[in-house]
């Protein structure tokens, strides 16, 4: 059987691994997790842990874990599409069973390809902003006061005038119609194939897995636009990501806080605020609204206090 990602992570958002092992399980909540009697071996005490925040469950008896489709495979002894199908059936979601056609094949394997282009890309900008004591970036962000522990956190770079990127990814084999499909490149007329992003500062933008989906740059000086992001691509949709949920998922507070941009959720989190997450350039979204509301009940919005902050945290 086979089933798209689309499809797979669709029912996956719908189905809250709390709700479901609750039906099978006698789940109690204690600090920010749930536990219960781990019903894959034989026990007195409750070791069996359901994170809802992360979405995965955790036996520190028998070392069983996974999410909420390993849950019921195991279970109920069943295979994965299976699972796939009943948490499928459970949410309303239809799976029609065929073979992957020529189409759904080639995407799914030019999003692998985008995703480990998009983890060198990262790699690259993040040596670039620590090659050179003096570069632009790394002054940036020093004097924007953040710590070298909080750059590494958040995978900080930086792309220079003259990056070298192109020909850094040509070398390990990725192609210019990659590079472009991924947004890291973008076709110039006068010059060809061209790096998207130059003498900017990179702020890599991952999903809650901790993959890199694509990027936002802050020009260094007075340069337009002083802030650009990756485009939409077939792996990064900007509706459905909020930047540093990788990070806020593993907070053990019961809200999170919702900011305008990236430097106001770095600020946060080197402040103690880990549970500091922001939109990607756009309007909070219902699947934004859907994200954060399997993780908490309550948000704190934190946009600037102007007129457009004021108007956005209003609509938010």
């Amino acid at each position: 059987m086979y089933i798209s990602e689309e499809t797979i992570n669709e029912i996956r958002e719908k189905n809250d691994i709390v709700d479901v092992i609750s039906g099978y399980v006698k789940l109690k909540k204690q600090g920010s997790n749930y536990f219960g009697i781990c019903p894959f071996h034989t026990e007195k005490s409750a070791s069996f842990c359901v994170s809802q925040s992360k979405q995965m469950f955790k036996c520190f008896g028998c070392d069983k874990g996974g999410n909420v489709f390993s849950f019921v495979s195991e279970y109920e002894n069943i295979t994965f599409p299976e699972a796939v199908k009943q948490l499928g059936e459970r949410v309303g979601v239809t799976i029609t069973q065929r073979e992957p056609d020529e189409r759904e094949k080639r995407e799914k394997s030019l999003r692998a390809r985008l995703i480990s282009l998009n983890k060198e890309a990262a790699t690259y900008y993040y040596f670039r902003l620590r090659d050179k004591p003096d570069n632009a970036g790394l002054r940036y962000f020093i004097n924007r006061g953040l710590s070298e522990e909080t750059m590494s956190k958040f995978g900080l770079g930086f792309a220079p005038v003259k990056s070298g990127l192109i020909a850094e990814l040509k070398k390990k084999g990725y192609t210019d119609e990659e590079m472009l499909a991924a947004g890291v490149a973008v076709h110039n007329e006068k010059y060809g194939l061209s790096e998207k992003f130059w003498n900017r500062v990179i702020f890599p933008i991952m999903d809650v897995r901790g993959r890199v989906l694509g990027f936002g740059g802050r020009v260094m000086g007075e340069g337009k636009p002083k802030y650009l992001n990756s485009p939409e691509t077939v792996i990064f949709e900007k509706r459905k990501n909020l930047y540093g949920l990788n990070i806020a998922r593993n907070s053990h507070k019961d809200h999170l806080i919702l900011c305008e941009g990236y430097m106001d959720v770095i600020a946060m989190h080197q402040a103690g605020f880990d549970q500091a997450v922001a939109s990607l350039g756009t309007a909070l979204t219902m699947d934004h609204v859907r994200i954060v509301a399997r993780m908490v009940k309550k948000v704190l919005l934190i946009y600037d206090s102007d007129n457009a902050g004021v108007s956005a945290a209003l609509r938010a």
